[in-house]
């Protein structure tokens, strides 16, 4: 299997795990419903390894008890796909029926109790935690006595085998009981190990969501404080400068007022992914709200920063935007300064955010250093023509 092919199953496996399954619950109950999602699909597979495991032995009439038993988890599959297609969360007794529904279908089926089928009820007790939420214990306790009934109650009255089973021999039958363990031990482990990878899949997406801005997938402002801080340790410590970059795009407010939201959104995505572009791969990227930005730039000193802030504002000023059927231009001013450890960090906040104000106070589309606590020009700008947006109201962003 090639890995284009390969990537796409893992897709389609995602996608029905995911179905049905509510965004807005917790993630111990988002990770049930994916295992419960999955139930049908485990026990199909148990289902079929006991046909092929059969017809291998040269048994066609066991083999043809586990075919007909594998249309319950057949119809358990649709079944779900179609409540959760409607929008149905799944429900952890679906998943129960389905289990044992199979398994009383074999036994009862021909297979009986010789072979050690019924040990499958232990398996679903051991597994309930996975897919009963802690939370309705009335509904745990129901699932887990219906479990523990069904084996006692096989355990203690034998269910007879058909003489299909019989005709299989001592070793066949305890190699068949041998396969019963083994096969419930993996699934066990399986189980166990789906529901610590969606425990972990889930960590991932909320530390994700945490830290990152859902408009423009840029790092959010809480990765921005999280990572300034550690670099201020690593200047201090190793002496490795880093510079902080602010910008702000120009006159967003007309670009809202004239397009509506949904351009200034499209306008901020642009500008999030050329800022990814221009920056270096030790470099962060942050979103700190609204139309402002802010760019750490790692190793280097100001001297060093200025050219590629530079590039960036020039960059941005000749890439036009598509909005819709329209071309727009836009601009960005920017402040930069390099960090040397004196006033704390929101001493120097403060400083880069001077600079960038005065960058906007300097016609906008232009850069300002903040050096040795002033506030000096950049490179000289070079105009870019704008379409409806001359400079012609300071009092906009």
């Amino acid at each position: 299997m090639n890995p284009s092919t390969s990537k796409q199953w893992q897709q389609i496996v995602w996608r029905w795990l995911q179905l049905g399954v509510d965004p807005a619950q917790s993630g111990a109950v988002r990770r049930r419903q994916y295992i419960t999602n999955a139930v049908p699909a485990l026990v199909l597979l148990m289902v079929l390894f006991y046909f092929l495991l059969f017809f291998w032995l040269g048994n066609w009439a066991l083999a043809s008890i586990s075919l007909k038993a594998s249309a319950i988890p057949l119809l358990g599959m649709v079944w779900f796909y179609r409540q959760q297609r409607l929008g149905r969360p799944p429900h952890y007794w679906k998943a129960c029926l389905i289990c044992q529904a199979t398994v009383l279908a074999g036994i009862l089926g021909g297979q009986g109790t010789e072979i050690g089928g019924h040990y499958y009820f232990l398996l679903f007790f051991l597994t309930t935690p996975l897919v009963v939420p802690t939370r309705d214990k009335w509904g745990m306790l129901l699932v887990t006595s219906i479990c523990i009934g069904w084996f006692s109650l096989f355990d203690l009255h034998p269910w007879p085998a058909s003489a299909e089973v019989a005709a299989l021999g001592a070793d066949t039958i305890k190699l068949l009981y041998l396969s019963v363990l083994l096969s419930g031990s993996v699934i066990l482990f399986v189980a166990l190990l789906s529901g610590e990878f969606f425990s972990e899949a889930l960590e991932r997406r909320i530390q994700q969501m945490a830290c990152t801005d859902v408009l423009t997938g840029l790092a959010n402002r809480r990765v921005f404080y999280q990572t300034m801080a550690q670099w201020q340790l690593a200047c201090q410590r190793e002496r490795r400068p880093f510079c902080l970059a602010m910008l702000d795009v120009d006159y967003f407010k007309r670009i809202n007022d004239s397009h509506g939201h949904e351009a200034g959104d499209q306008v901020l995505r642009a500008l999030a992914r050329l800022l990814q572009q221009g920056v270096g791969r030790d470099d962060l990227v942050c979103r700190m709200g609204g139309e402002e930005f802010a760019i750490l730039l790692a190793g280097r000193s100001l001297e060093q920063a200025l050219p590629l802030c530079e590039a960036l504002r020039q960059t941005i000023a000749a890439t036009p935007m598509l909005m819709g059927s329209e071309l727009l231009h836009v601009t960005v001013s920017m402040g930069l300064g390099q960090w040397h450890g004196v006033g704390g960090e929101s001493g120097f906040l403060a400083a880069v955010d001077q600079a960038l104000y005065a960058a906007k106070h300097a016609g906008r589309n232009t850069i300002r250093l903040h050096m040795d606590g002033a506030v000096l020009a950049g490179l000289p700008r070079q105009e870019t023509r704008m379409r409806d947006y001359s400079p012609s109201a300071d009092s906009e962003g």
